[in-house]
C-alpha cells in the first residue's frame, strides 16, 4: 500500500523537523510544463532583413528589403512593383502586438518617389489583393494582423507587449506566458481558418 504522505527532511530546521506532502495532486486544472513573468529579446535587424530578403526572393512585387529602427517603430523600404510601375516605397511598422498566435501592426508614414505621401488606402487595398489567407487588414485603420497560428503551436502561450526599435536591432518586450505541453511530433498544427485560437 503507498502511503499517500511523504516525509521530506526539512534542510533549514536546526532540529531537522520533518515537513509532510501529499503524494496526490488536487488542482482542478493541469499546470503549464514551463512558464515565465516577462522576457526581453533583441533581435538583430541586419540578419532578419537577410532572412525577409530569401524569403522574398521569388516574389515580383517585392524585392530589396530594408529595415531600420524608428523609436516605437521598424521602418521598412522596398522596391515595390504593381501595376507595371516600380517605385522605391517606405513604411514604419508601429504598435507592434503579438497575442493568441497573431502579430498584429499598425502602418503608418508611407511614402514613395523620394518621399511622396501615399494614401493608406491603397497600400490596404493592395495588400487585400494579395488575398493572403494568414493576412487580415483593417480597411480606414491601417492595422495588419499576420496569423501566426501555422507556425507557433496551440501549446505555446505568449504575447509581445512592448517594442522598441534602435538604429540596428530591435527590442521585444513579451509578456507572461507558458508553455502547457511539449508540442506532439508529427501533428499537423492548427490550420489559418479554423475558430480557435
Amino acid at each position: 500500500m503507498v502511503n499517500p504522505k511523504s516525509e521530506i527532511r526539512n534542510p533549514k530546521s536546526a532540529t531537522g523537523s520533518l515537513l509532510y506532502c501529499s503524494a496526490m495532486t488536487t488542482d482542478p486544472l493541469p499546470r503549464p510544463l514551463a512558464r515565465w513573468d516577462g522576457l526581453h529579446l533583441v533581435l538583430d535587424l541586419q540578419r532578419v532583413e537577410r532572412h525577409l530578403n530569401h524569403l522574398l526572393a521569388g516574389a515580383d512585387s517585392i524585392r530589396d528589403l530594408r529595415l531600420g529602427g524608428a523609436g516605437d517603430a521598424v521602418a521598412a523600404e522596398a522596391t515595390v512593383v504593381w501595376k507595371g510601375m516600380t517605385a522605391r516605397v517606405s513604411i514604419e511598422l508601429a504598435e507592434i502586438r503579438l497575442h493568441h498566435r497573431h502579430l498584429g501592426f499598425r502602418m503608418r508614414r508611407l511614402r514613395a518617389l523620394g518621399g511622396l505621401p501615399v494614401p493608406r488606402a491603397a497600400v490596404e487595398h493592395a495588400l487585400k489583393a494579395l488575398e493572403s489567407p494568414i493576412l487580415t487588414v483593417y480597411s480606414g485603420q491601417g492595422i495588419v494582423v499576420i496569423d501566426l497560428r501555422r507556425w507557433l503551436p496551440a501549446e505555446l502561450a505568449v504575447r509581445v507587449v512592448t517594442v522598441q526599435a534602435m538604429a540596428r536591432s530591435l527590442h521585444l518586450w513579451f509578456g507572461a506566458g507558458e508553455l502547457v505541453e511539449v508540442p506532439a511530433r508529427g501533428r499537423n498544427l492548427l490550420p489559418a481558418d479554423t475558430g480557435s485560437d
